[in-house]
């Protein structure tokens, strides 16, 4: 069958980091492992270009948080060269009228900033906190396994818990920001953080777990903070390929596969786009859902309702990323200045209004492009000035809303255009040098996120992460504990539990359910 004469343990579609998670924790297990990547280099979305020259950037993932110390621990991601460290503020958000709110790594230098704009806030912000520390008592330990059931996630939430599950799970983040805090600061401040990433607006129901999820991480065992990693984002992959490579696994780049090889419904390898060959006892994709099954499985036979299913698995999107080469740093007019300074250390969140992310979701929803969009951006050169030349800076721009699926047009140059020149007028209305200091961009419309890094419509979760996507609904009931209809098959990707991020916990998991199932 063939053309290759060797056998392998596992072969791993995909050298994304869940992919060489996978394969880090099978190689360690002595397992023959081969990774097989469409692109010229590992990560996925999760790597290292050099967009313009002399400028090194992570085109998509851009702060790290939800990578589990477990896996750093156990892949020893520290030797192979992976170095974080936290980003303090963690966020700051300008307003319009010239006031502003740094978010710290200290809770308290944080809470006397709020009691500037409001006491009532700054006495509602630590119980705001422990709602999402509890939230991540309950539900860490169960990231690192097979996902449980409905009824059994809510039996974990027991008395005075389950009105945490409620706001989880069914609550709206518009409302909980509503119901904590009396002052628009405080309300706009957060409303950006249960819609990242994802095709909904602050007040859809499932926003408040859409912000646990980006709150349930740590660096360097600082719990709930998020941080940098020095030289940038791909660092994390480069380390997971070579502590893989160290214990045996085989990486190979410019090798797109084409269809998972199926006999008798059982995965026995694959095939890539230039016809070649490779068998395997099992076969993981780390590959999104819907291509793993629709594409690489076309002529499996799969069960109709089953594939329905997988087609419907919501994947839609409303990201656009900038990358920016700036030749100085925002001055914003609330802080002014261009010397690398608090404003410009944390992640920059431009939501001055409680109303400004869905107002620019109902924009998208209608299927056009945010007349005010939401924006999250990094500045990692004011902190790692390895990234840019000397007296040049970077800025990373993550926007919303810009729909996959356009009204009446088609993704094309002169609609990136358009919407590049809206978000940088946006961050110009409170930074006025920032258009002028614009060197090089780079923008990435869904389409190329898709295209590009095997997105499916550009959603960087391979699915959305609200709760009806979630835990054994995740991707299909068929398949969210990692084994698939197909025998032999598994997904180790951001389309089952616990969901999208640079985590690594599908990988790790997957990984432990097939050495489990080799162990019968």
């Amino acid at each position: 069958m063939s053309n290759s004469t060797e056998q392998y343990d596992a072969i791993i579609i995909g050298a994304g980091h869940n992919g060489l998670v996978a394969a880090g924790y099978l190689a360690r297990a002595g397992k023959k492992v081969l990774v097989l990547e469409q692109r010229d280099r590992v990560g996925g979305a999760c790597t290292l270009e050099e967009p313009f020259p002399g400028f090194t950037m992570s085109p998509c993932a851009y702060v790290v948080s939800l990578l589990r110390p477990e896996i750093i621990r156990d892949l020893e991601l520290h030797r192979y060269g992976f170095d974080a460290y936290v980003k303090d503020p963690q966020l700051f958000v300008p307003f319009l009228d010239g006031n502003y709110l740094f978010f710290r790594a200290s809770t308290e230098k944080t809470i006397e900033g709020i009691r500037r704009l409001s006491p009532h806030d700054a006495e509602a912000y630590p119980r705001f906190l422990q709602f999402f520390e509890r939230a991540s008592e309950i539900l860490n330990p169960i990231l690192l396994e097979e996902p449980p059931t409905a009824a059994e996630l809510a039996a974990r939430f027991q008395g005075e818990d389950e009105n945490i599950y409620r706001w989880l799970m069914f609550g709206s983040l518009y409302d909980m920001l509503a119901e904590y805090f009396e002052s628009d600061y405080l309300r706009a401040a957060f409303a950006g953080q249960g819609v990242i990433g994802s095709f909904i607006g602050s007040k859809t129901p499932g926003s408040v777990y859409v912000m646990w999820h980006h709150m349930f991480g740590e660096v360097n065992g600082e719990k709930g903070m998020w941080g940098y990693v020095r030289g940038g984002m791909g660092r994390i992959s480069f380390a997971l390929a070579a502590s893989a490579e160290a214990h045996g696994a085989a990486i190979r780049l410019d090798a797109p596969v084409a269809k998972i090889l199926v006999h008798n419904g059982r995965a026995e390898g694959v095939r890539l786009e230039n016809g070649a060959e490779f068998c395997a006892k099992a076969v993981l994709s780390n590959a999104d859902p819907k291509r793993t099954f629709l594409r690489f499985c076309a002529d499996a036979e799969l069960a109709k309702d089953f594939l329905h299913r997988i087609e419907h698995f919501k994947t839609e999107s409303g990201v656009i990323k900038l990358n920016i080469a700036l030749k100085e740093l925002p001055s914003f007019k609330c802080l002014p200045g261009t010397t690398p300074s608090l404003q410009h250390f944390g992640s920059l969140d431009l939501t001055p209004t409680p109303e400004w992310v869905q107002d620019a979701y109902e924009d998208a929803a209608r299927g056009e492009l945010s007349q005010k969009p939401y924006i999250e951006a990094y500045m990692q050169s004011a902190t790692d000035p390895t990234v840019a030349p000397a007296g040049y800076h970077t800025i990373s721009m993550f926007c919303q809303y810009a729909p996959y699926h356009l009204k009446g047009r088609e993704w094309s140059d002169e609609v990136k255009d358009e919407m590049a020149d809206r978000i940088i007028a946006t961050l110009t209305e409170f930074a006025p040098n920032f258009a002028d200091a614009v060197v090089h961009r780079q923008v990435l419309s869904p389409l190329d996120i898709e295209r590009r890094y095997g997105m499916p419509n550009g959603n960087i979760f391979h699915g959305e992460i609200t709760p009806d996507q979630l835990f054994s609904f995740r991707p299909t009931p068929e398949c969210a504990r990692y084994r698939t209809p197909v025998e032999g098959l598994y997904l180790c990707g951001s389309g089952v539990h616990p969901g999208g991020g640079v985590m690594g916990a599908p990988g790790h998991n997957a990984a432990k359910a097939l050495l489990s199932d080799w162990a019968l």
